[in-house]
């Protein structure tokens, strides 16, 4: 199993095997950003597309594992290393490559590691020396929505605006 960067230019080649597992990872997560931006935002180098890969298996669906989305994020005093999405199936044959992502943002010069993930990853990120030091609370500030699909991009509208 191996943990595979996407060069931006060989996206498109990609996308339609690892688009499903993006978008569910959206969903879940509150749907406020579509698999086309990410798509859009990797292309620009401005996110990093990785594919947990078994190049042992016979199809490429049984090769395929999953998706990993990065972004290096410049702060004041540093840089850092968010991964953004990490989804996949049968993740115990692949959740120790987070190595090889940590030594990714230490050749970028990231001087650490971050990420806002459900509950269950942090038992199994504490075994790699992951710490919780922060909390996220969310509170959903508009109730109806209005999905428009404007030239493939998903765009939410307030009920109370008139388009």
């Amino acid at each position: 199993m191996k943990l595979v960067r996407i060069p931006a230019d060989q996206l498109d080649k990609v996308w339609s095997l690892i688009e499903k597992d993006i978008k569910d990872a959206l969903a879940f997560s509150g749907n406020l950003t579509s698999s086309s931006f990410v798509l859009e935002k990797s292309k620009e180098n401005k996110f990093q597309v990785w594919v947990l890969w078994d190049k042992d298996k016979k199809t490429t669906r049984e090769k395929y594992f999953g998706v990993v989305v990065t972004e290096l994020i410049k702060r004041e005093l540093g840089k850092v290393c968010h991964i953004y999405i990490m989804t996949g199936r049968q993740r115990h044959k692949w959740q120790f490559l987070i190595k090889d992502i940590e030594q990714f943002a230490k050749d970028e010069d990231c001087l650490m590691m971050e990420l806002i993930a459900r509950p269950g990853w942090k038992r199994i990120l504490n075994n790699f020396d992951y710490k919780m030091t922060h909390v996220v609370l969310e509170k959903k500030l508009i109730k109806e929505k209005i999905w428009v699909l404007e030239e493939d991009h998903q765009v939410v509208i307030n009920k109370q605006f008139k388009v």
